[in-house]
């Protein structure tokens, strides 16, 4: 019998990384030669072969993997211009009011206790800027909220910011050494707010998808860095390994402390301030994951898509602010 082609209409499409998904069920699914997807209409045409695979059997995938055809819900262009409209509320918002959390300002000195208080203040925004990532390697659409779910959340949130903090002491280290050797400056500010806001902004859109040629640039590990298989589980190695790699990421918190890390002038001194403040960010983050396993895939796909709004939003400020400085 000649392929045929089946098209339709699918609900849950709220970013690009959606389509990704479904092309990836999709060509999985035995019989299935083919699969074109349109993110901003929210449609898929799949070409299979009905000796092997019906279109019924093809919507029961769709549906299993959150994605069930139908006319319901928004398309991706509506998505994407109800974000852009969310992005520019948030900034005017930032621009007049200020962040909803503001970051204390640190004096060389400062007790480790007074830092620690500083990591568990900024805890929510952190929240705001790595909640998307976090849920993405804590929770698991396809299973049903279960004691067994919520104590792998725990332990794939604890591998995270495990990760987190690993790279939080590295750079305190790496900023204190350097402020033994530059003078910190209106300039020198000036500069690291720009690039880290350019940074912050590149890695929202990315997360959006709002740019199909960023994608292009996501990295990827190479073979000779990935973890070894014992290590490499769904719970534990690859949320390590992204909160190694999310801790990199940085954002008005973690630029301030990296300022004052500078400031220290001393790669040790720096190194203990950055753990102790990101020690502190924890255990809201770790509350957060555990919510995380009672929500539902499409809650987590729009936490996900909403982190990246309002981490484009940070990105303008920061790089708007430091331009403007």
């Amino acid at each position: 019998m000649q392929d045929k082609v089946y098209e339709t209409r699918v609900e849950g499409v709220v970013c690009r990384q959606c389509t990704d998904t479904i092309s990836s069920v999709l060509m999985q699914t035995r019989g299935v030669i083919d699969v074109k997807t349109d993110y901003i209409r929210s449609r898929i045409a799949v070409t299979y072969d009905p000796d092997i695979v019906s279109e019924q059997d093809l919507g029961t995938v769709l549906s299993k993997a959150g994605y069930p055809p139908g006319n319901g819900g928004a398309a991706g262009m509506t998505v994407d211009l109800l974000c852009l409209a969310a992005v520019a509320v948030l900034y005017f918002l930032f621009t007049r009011l200020g962040e909803w959390i503001s970051i204390p300002a640190l004096q060389t000195g400062a007790t480790f206790g007074y830092v620690f208080l500083i990591g568990l203040l900024t805890g929510t925004h952190c929240i705001g800027m790595c909640g998307g990532i976090l849920l993405s390697q804590t929770t698991d659409p396809s299973l049903k909220p279960s004691e067994n779910h919520k104590r792998n959340s725990l332990l794939a949130g604890s591998a995270y910011n495990a990760g987190r903090l690993i790279t939080a002491t590295v750079l305190g280290a790496v900023f204190g050494f350097l402020g033994r050797t530059l003078t910190y400056s209106p300039q020198a500010k000036a500069i690291i707010f720009v690039l880290a806001g350019a940074a912050v902004l590149g890695i929202g859109l990315n997360m959006w998808g709002l740019i199909p040629g960023l994608r292009a640039l996501s990295p990827t590990l190479p073979g000779a860095c990935s973890l070894p298989a014992q290590t490499r589980k769904r719970w534990v190695g690859r949320p390590l390994l992204v909160g190694l790699l999310t801790g990199i990421m940085p954002c008005g918190a973690s630029s301030a402390m990296w300022v004052f890390a500078m400031s220290t002038g001393s790669a040790l001194l720096g190194a203990k301030y950055m753990f102790v403040w990101c020690l502190g960010t924890i255990p809201l983050l770790l509350a957060f994951s555990v919510f995380g396993s009672f929500l539902r895939g499409k809650a987590i796909k729009w936490m996900v898509k909403g982190s990246a709004v309002l981490i484009v939003a940070l990105g303008l400020k920061m790089l708007i602010g430091g331009l403007t400085m």
